[in-house]
């Protein structure tokens, strides 16, 4: 027989209810307007977020940069994830950047003055992007 651990009792008294979004759920909308990027266009499809009713606690987004786009110094009030979907990017902190490509995870403190995006790569890149939901952004 089967033990069932608390975290099980748990999961059954929240009654939670997977959610599967397909690819071919939701819209991938141009974003190069907004004030944050630089340097060429950029696209982004929110997967689960406040705006899409699919995550309260978080935002997940994928986000594509053409070559030469780039983030500028900004800020967010919560940690950031980055994780690196295709091509070659570039993330800078502190003076310092670095060449990111797939599979690579960027982990972004609170706070932390930084950018990210294809940069001088010379390469498109696309990676998920992944905040707390009440996390804001202050572009500097």
């Amino acid at each position: 027989m089967r033990h069932l651990t608390p975290f099980h009792n748990w999961i059954r008294i929240k009654d939670i209810e997977m959610k599967i979004i397909k690819s071919s759920d939701g819209a991938t909308d141009k974003i190069t307007e907004m004030s944050i990027f630089e340097g060429g266009d950029v696209w982004r499809r929110q997967i689960a977020n406040a705006q899409t009713t699919e995550g309260e606690d978080f935002s997940f987004s994928i986000v594509q940069f053409s070559a030469g786009a780039k983030t500028k110094l900004h800020t967010h009030s919560g940690d950031q994830i980055l994780y690196c979907l295709a091509g070659i990017g570039e993330v800078g902190a502190n003076g310092k950047t670095e060449l990111i490509s797939v599979g690579d995870t960027v982990v972004i403190p609170a706070n932390e003055v930084h950018w990210h995006g294809s940069g001088n790569s010379g390469s498109p890149m696309t990676h998920i992007a992944l905040t707390k939901a009440d996390s804001e952004t202050e572009v500097l």
